[in-house]
């Protein structure tokens, strides 16, 4: 009898876990396609969208390198708007985007890529960032990011 119990016991923490394991599994997906969604609409320059996926108020931090912008809002105007006019042809990806998840809160790191055409010539820039996300209503909306990045290395040239 002892063993059946423990035989039991064992079974069903077994399951826990594996839906445990199911349910970070799922949110991990989900995590990774909004960052890689948030590469594509900067990409397209579709920066409207982005509204709704950075939390809202100015206690929200978008580093990039040395400068920050205070919400949303700031990031859009004073930042990636200008941004995005001074450049065109903008090829703009999030890649090795590695999600961890804590209850409604989560963090990712992941590398980026950015090829552009500017007034000055080409621009290629390969970097990394860090995000910080919090589930608000039911959706994972991102509360601090940081990028810092440097002129892309041609393939020639040793790492």
């Amino acid at each position: 009898m002892r063993l059946q119990l423990i035989t039991v016991s064992l079974i069903f923490s077994a399951l826990t876990l594996s839906l445990n394991v199911s349910a970070q599994d799922g949110e991990t997906s989900e995590i990774r396609s909004l960052m890689e969604s948030v590469a594509a609409l900067i990409q397209a320059g579709d920066l409207d969208p982005l509204g709704e996926i950075y939390a809202p108020g100015k206690g929200i931090h978008i580093i990039e390198g040395a400068g920050v912008n205070h919400g949303w809002e700031d990031y859009r105007d004073h930042h990636l708007r200008p941004e995005m006019e001074a450049l065109s042809n903008i090829e703009y990806r999030y890649f090795a985007i590695e999600p961890q998840v804590r209850g409604d809160l989560a963090y990712t790191s992941f590398r980026y890529e950015l090829a552009a055409d500017t007034e000055q010539g080409p621009i290629a820039v390969e970097g990394r960032g860090t995000a910080i996300l919090e589930r608000m209503e039911g959706k994972w909306r991102i509360v601090h990011s940081h990028t810092s990045g440097r002129k892309k290395e041609s393939a020639a040239q040793p790492h």
